[in-house]
């Protein structure tokens, strides 16, 4: 918790002359009037324990204080502890913190054309899913870039990963730790023949294996393009802080042809089969098999896939009966679902993150819902359009982003958690300077 102060020991140890009252460095000293970094009854194990548990801006200050804190919070074992605390936090928060990106017009399309100013707004939400609607509905500018106007002209939907942010366009890839304001724009890949407004199946996360960081993206070996025959497609790879530098195939293509990045695309109207999975470690394919059975069926643009609670999700939603049905499974390569929601709604919906045992959070179109599974009912006060919501600028004021808030395309928002995750290998030499 920012601006939290543990005292630690049974009493305060007595000021000695010419030293702080923490006796810290950057103090003037007096000759011959040791200092210690710590105060004597605070051991390493107790200060580890505190400052895993601060948020990212207040440990970018703490840096400072000393030579020890500073190799404390840069060390690698460190920034995956403060990781892994991050983390617990968030679930135990039911959420506590989601990314908006707002998606602004340049003009009229087709096609449309975005801005390249790149703006991340943290909007933190209340423990209690009883909590008011304004407390909600706040959300505050964490990072903001302008890239060259020109650079990109269309945004894909962005994702998060430890921390990191892959926002794909249609010409770069480009990865952020907004908290950190550490960001890099991924390399030119000249793989793909292909030309075409939309942006490439895009995807992102860790390999376990090595601890690094990996964007995956296919591509067309082929300069026509007929969604009846098979397309011939490769895959590429950009391993973050990597030894390469550069995307490089591998050795093995995509078994199907990738036709959009959240479910395969049909010619008929039955309903996906299948999920195409790419692993990080081994960079192999493999097919994680949907339900088929679902009553009654449903289109391909109503099943929609993401995560929820570290487990796969999918999301059915039936037109006939205007319901909506969402499955898991702890397992990817041998999948076992099991419906753990079931939601009777007029509109299409998916879930963001689940609120415990007493709800869950969906989002349709640009508004949140808070979901009571006690009451089958979505709370009054628990649901806010994006455009209600009041974003804040480095000044706790109304973000002044000008006439462009009434172009605002679409707003993007995924849950969010911060780390210490290095982007560049300059932020990662900064760290343990």
């Amino acid at each position: 918790m920012p601006g939290l102060f543990v005292v630690v020991g049974q009493r305060r140890r007595p000021r000695e002359h010419g030293t702080s009252a923490t006796g810290g460095e950057g103090v003037k000293r007096c000759k011959g009037q040791p200092v210690d970094p710590f105060p004597e009854s605070i051991n390493d194990a107790t200060v580890w324990e505190i400052l895993i548990r601060l948020p990212v801006a207040s440990l970018a200050k703490y840096k400072s204080v000393s030579k020890a804190w500073r190799a404390t919070i840069s060390d690698p074992v460190f920034v995956r502890a403060h990781l892994q605390c991050s983390k617990q936090k968030q679930q135990s928060r039911n959420p506590a913190s989601f990314l908006i990106a707002p998606q602004v017009l340049l003009g009229p399309g087709p096609p449309e054309r975005f801005s390249t100013n790149v703006r991340f707004y943290q909007l933190r939400l209340e423990d209690d899913t009883k909590s008011s609607k304004a407390k909600a509905a706040e959300a505050e500018l964490i990072y903001g870039r302008y890239v060259q106007p020109g650079e990109f002209e269309l945004v894909c939907f962005m994702a998060h990963c430890d921390g990191l942010v892959l926002l794909p366009t249609n010409t770069k890839a480009y990865i952020f730790n907004p908290m950190t304001q550490d960001s890099i724009a991924l390399p030119a890949s000249k793989r793909n023949k292909l030309k075409w407004y939309m942006c490439l199946p895009i995807g992102f996360g860790l390999d376990a294996s090595t601890g690094k960081y990996k964007v995956a993206r296919s591509f067309y070996r082929s300069r026509k393009y007929d969604p009846v025959d098979i397309v011939k497609m490769g895959m590429e790879v950009y391993t973050i802080n990597g030894e390469e530098g550069k995307w490089r195939e591998t050795a093995v293509d995509p078994p199907y042809p990738i036709l959009h990045s959240q479910t395969a695309t049909h010619q008929s109207a039955t309903t996906p089969q299948g999920l195409l999975r790419f692993s990080l470690e081994d960079e192999t394919f493999g097919v994680t098999p949907l339900l088929t059975n679902t009553y009654p069926q449903v289109e391909d643009e109503d099943v929609f896939v993401t995560e929820l609670d570290g487990e796969l999700c999918a999301t059915f939603f039936s037109e006939v009966v205007r319901r909506v049905l969402i499955f898991v499974t702890p397992d990817v390569i041998v999948p076992r679902w099991y419906c753990r929601y079931l939601i009777n709604i007029q509109e299409q919906c998916y879930p963001m993150a689940s609120l415990g045992s007493r709800g869950i959070l969906m989002r349709g179109g640009d508004g949140l819902f808070r979901y009571n599974l006690e009451t089958g009912r979505f709370e009054e006060d628990g649901e806010f359009a994006m455009n209600d919501i009041r974003f804040l600028g480095p000044c706790d004021c109304e973000d002044t982003f000008g006439r462009a808030w009434q172009d605002v395309y679409y707003y993007q928002l995924i849950p969010y958690t911060e780390s210490f995750v290095p982007v560049t290998r300059k932020a990662r030499s900064q760290q343990a300077l």
